[in-house]
């Protein structure tokens, strides 16, 4: 120990109990005296202020405090001197010394007043915390992320018994901390889940990692709430396993984000399917399909559509006191076509008379049945919508589904009135075509009747007379008699010719109701159960007019026979057949989007197609359609003979 020449006056029993004593303290320390200079400092001290061996002593103590702090330590030093006590390490006082080279460290401080030989001094014992705040300040860090944190942050021991229980986990919960620390975990955990817990738990002890787990917990009022749980292992200094720490995070939000994005993905493939449907019947209808065959297009594409049961157009009766069901797909519903539904106290009667929309959660209960069966009927829940077009309300479309499901939702209802209003203007617009071909026949019949009359019963009427006159002039019987009989002829020929005009009207609506384009269709439609779907039809060119009368069998068995090998072979969910009459050529193309041609065998159904396009003295081709995808027929055979 170095002292200075004031100390030399110290006895020398203190002296050496005061060097002994500072060279056992593990920590820097240093003698005071009442004036504020260092009259003794250990080895630890002069290393930790950077000064060498006896270089402390003499020193004023004010010099290992910061600048900033000097003069209120002189006063503190001499509140001291006044009343010296001893002050423990780790008092709370957040301490700052100054080595020699001006650099600052955090310290702590340990003061004991001696009296060492008859002179008042203080042993002041400092500790170099620099490592220690570090670790401090870290530690309030975390605590200030635990407690600021809008996540649920607990702990617990190996029992799974709460050990600390942050803010965020108040919120979401509701349990206060003192309230929830040394309970049990398993309070938040649902009883159901509890074995899954426990498995997480198992495997974090067994040194596994467990993933982040969306989950359910419970909350003070007994509901349940969705959340984001993470869990791991504590340890300690040793790396045995202590503890688990979870922090938990509520996801109720995020939950119903996803179900509505989910919704959203649910609704726009459904108005892709709406949109699609639409667009089918729309074709269907301007490709000239019979009305009724259009009608049950509609019930079939609606009913897929909503997952009904049921779907029935309901047209008026002649006497317009009944709705007559004219297209149906019924499912188990025992409603079949023919049947009537009363106007009057049903709810397909206020539909049709008012002309809105009607639902029902049950139909059996809210409406008469119809006229057969009222015990049979199977119909829940179902919607009536009117089917409008210009004239007012032309029928009902009916949607229903069996006894005991779910009724119709806003969306359903919307996608119901939509197909009505289609199915209203449909029926408009084939009754246009109607009249349009009415018209036409009228017209045509018109020309006819009017080019007969006017230029060759005249012409025929005309040599007539002529013959006539020129009998006059003939002496000779026999001449006479054969002019005679020429007028005769030609007047009977003027009678066939207006019978003739008479029938044109009668004879031109048969040839309308028995067109190749009409059987066409029907054969198309005819294909359609087997197929599961209604083929689209495309027609070009003049088929009614140049098609011969003596091949139009032909050409309905390649359309059947094409449509049924599909129906058969192909695994598609879409076919077009397309029939063309281009100069003096035929082409019928049936095209598929199936599984392709490739590697089927060849069918004695496609072996007489072609025996048939050979025998007309034309080609039948098999191969692949479009985007080299499904089956391509092609059947080409020449007009006539």
């Amino acid at each position: 120990m170095t002292t200075t020449g004031e100390g030399s006056d110290l006895a020398r029993a203190s002296a050496e109990l005061v060097e002994s004593a500072l060279r056992l303290i593990p920590d820097a320390a240093i003698l005071v005296d009442p004036a504020g200079s260092i009259v003794a400092a250990n080895p630890m001290a002069e290393r930790c202020f950077h000064y060498p061996a006896g270089g402390l002593s003499g020193v004023q103590v004010e010099a290992l405090i910061p600048p900033r702090a000097r003069t209120r330590h002189v006063t503190h030093r001499h509140d001291y001197a006044e009343k010296p006590g001893q002050r423990p390490m780790g008092a709370g006082l957040e301490l700052w010394a100054v080595r020699r080279d001006g650099s600052e460290f955090p310290v702590d401080i340990s003061l004991t007043p001696l009296n060492v030989g008859g002179q008042q001094v203080t042993l002041a014992a400092i500790r170099d915390v620099t490592l220690q705040r570090a670790d401090w300040e870290a530690e309030a860090r975390l605590a200030t992320i635990v407690a600021s944190s809008d996540d649920a942050m607990v702990s617990m021991d190996l029992n799974a018994t709460l050990l600390s229980w942050n803010p965020g986990a108040r919120r979401l919960f509701g349990h206060a901390g003192e309230e929830m620390l040394g309970r049990s975990f398993w309070r938040i955990v649902p009883p159901e889940l509890r074995t899954q817990v426990e498995e997480r738990m198992a495997r974090l002890r067994g040194g596994l990692r467990v993933p982040t787990l969306d989950t359910r917990r419970v909350r003070v009022d007994g509901t349940e709430v969705d959340v984001a749980e993470s869990m791991s292992l504590a340890n300690d200094g040793s790396g045995n396993p202590v503890g688990f720490s979870a922090v938990v995070r509520d996801i109720t939000e995020r939950k119903r984000v996803e179900i509505e994005l989910r919704n959203l993905l649910a609704e726009s493939q459904r108005r892709e399917r709406w949109l699609t449907a639409m667009s089918e019947v729309r074709l269907a209808l301007f490709a000239g399909a019979d009305l009724d065959e259009w009608l049950a297009l509609v019930a079939r594409r609606v009913t897929e559509l909503l997952d009904a049961d049921g779907a029935l157009v309901l047209l008026p009766s002649e006497e317009a006191d009944d709705l007559l069901l004219v297209a149906a797909v019924t499912g188990r519903s025992l409603i079949g076509l023919g049947d009537e539904v009363p106007t009057d106290g049903s709810l397909a009667g206020r539909s049709f008379h008012q002309g809105q929309t009607v639902t029902t959660a049950d139909l059996s209960k809210d409406s008469p049945s119809p006229s057969r069966g009222p015990a049979e009927a199977e119909i829940g829940p179902a919607v009536m919508a009117p089917m409008v077009n210009s004239t007012g309300v032309a029928g009902v479309l009916m949607v229903t589904r069996l006894p005991g499901r779910d009724r119709f939702d806003d969306e359903d209802v919307r996608l119901v009135e939509s197909f009505a209003q289609q199915s209203g203007l449909g029926m408009e617009l084939a009754r246009a075509q109607s009249e349009h071909a009415q018209f036409a026949l009228v017209a045509d019949r018109e020309r006819i009747a009017r080019d007969l009359h006017d230029h060759v019963i005249q012409r025929i009427f005309a040599v007539g007379m002529a013959l006539q006159a020129a009998a006059n002039s003939v002496s000779d019987t026999t001449v006479l008699g054969r002019i005679e009989e020429a007028v005769e002829e030609l007047d009977a020929t003027i009678r066939d010719v207006r019978s003739t005009i008479f029938s044109l009207e009668l004879r031109a609506t048969e040839h309308v109701e028995t067109s190749a384009r009409s059987r066409i269709l029907d054969v198309a439609s005819l294909a359609a159960p087997a197929l599961g779907y209604q083929p689209r039809l495309q027609f070009e060119g003049p088929i009614d007019t140049q098609l011969p009368e003596e091949m139009v069998p032909d050409v309905l068995a390649v359309v059947r026979e094409a449509l049924s090998n599909t129906a058969r072979h192909a695994g598609a969910s879409s076919v077009q057949v397309g029939v063309r009459v281009s100069g003096q050529e035929l082409v019928i193309e049936v095209l598929d989007d199936g599984k392709g041609a490739e590697g089927r065998t060849r069918s004695s159904g496609l072996a007489n197609l072609t025996a048939r396009a050979e025998g007309r003295r034309g080609t039948m081709t098999v191969g692949t359609g479009r985007a080299g995808k499904g089956t391509r027929i092609e059947w080409r055979v020449p007009l006539g003979r």
